[in-house]
């Protein structure tokens, strides 16, 4: 599929699947990847759900504006992605800085979104100083400076060890974004408090989190089950942050089961 412009005119890369019936399935990245980070998953949902994939701005395929990104913009991104491809309603999964547009998108335009899956993801994620030194340094020294910790983070040192292709394959997605992409998105998430937002939810959801995430801690994630009107919680075991890569089958069992229902 070509880039499609947004109301701002920034083109986004999406791929969306042929529509033939199914129900829609939007799912949102994490900060650093591409639409492909979902790879282990497609198989498995493609079975049940036309899926809809793209790279956020400043990431990817997609352009990078050098204007200043917010969490209010991404959602209006992903809202802009199921107009470009004709969608009223979808299920939507977001991972951690996919959960936060995730759950923007139900908050704000709840008419989008059928169920909600936020994983490995929290509603607020101080402190404020971290993003921005992360920001900085994305600009200043480039990701290279930045993907070990990155890594270290995303995936437990057992994992590493086993799935070498598979760590290798994540760490050149993570290098090949753009500097100012992925700085940009750092300081929307340094400005994100979604606390008063998820209150408005009303559609079905599901928060997963992984037992060993050191970024969102099981704790961290029960946030928004205690603000979601009927959100349940589900752990992922022996996974760390990126957990629907490290523990791809449990993952896709548990969303199926959850949006299948």
């Amino acid at each position: 599929m070509p880039l499609i412009a947004m109301d701002d005119r920034i083109r986004l890369n999406v791929e969306a699947d042929p529509d033939t019936g199914k129900p829609s399935l939007l799912l949102t990245n994490a900060l650093g990847t591409n639409l492909s980070m979902w790879e282990d998953q497609l198989p498995a949902f493609r079975e049940h759900f036309r899926v809809i994939r793209y790279d956020d701005r400043g990431h990817g395929g997609s352009d990078v504006p050098d204007t200043p990104y917010t969490i209010d913009r991404l959602g209006r991104d992903a809202r802009g992605v199921l107009d470009a491809v004709g969608v009223e309603t979808a299920h939507v999964v977001g991972l951690s800085k996919g959960g936060m547009v995730a759950a923007w998108l139900a908050a704000n335009k709840p008419d989008y979104v059928e169920k909600l899956v936020i994983c490995a993801s929290a509603p607020h994620l101080p402190p404020r100083d971290m993003w921005e030194g992360r920001a900085k340094t994305a600009r200043n020294e480039g990701l290279a400076a930045l993907v070990d910790a990155v890594i270290g983070r995303w995936f437990q040192e057992g994992f590493r060890a086993a799935e070498p292709e598979t760590v290798a394959r994540i760490r050149a997605m993570i290098l090949d974004t753009p500097a100012e992409g992925y700085a940009a998105c750092c300081e929307a998430l340094g400005e994100m408090d979604l606390r008063d937002d998820i209150t408005l939810i009303q559609a079905p959801t599901l928060v997963v989190c992984a037992d060993h995430d050191a970024t969102v801690q099981p704790a961290k994630a029960r946030e928004w089950v205690a603000s979601i009107d009927g959100a349940r919680m589900e752990v992922i075991r022996n996974a760390a942050h990126l957990c629907n890569v490290e523990q791809p089958t449990a993952f896709n069992n548990v969303l199926l089961d959850f949006l299948r229902a």
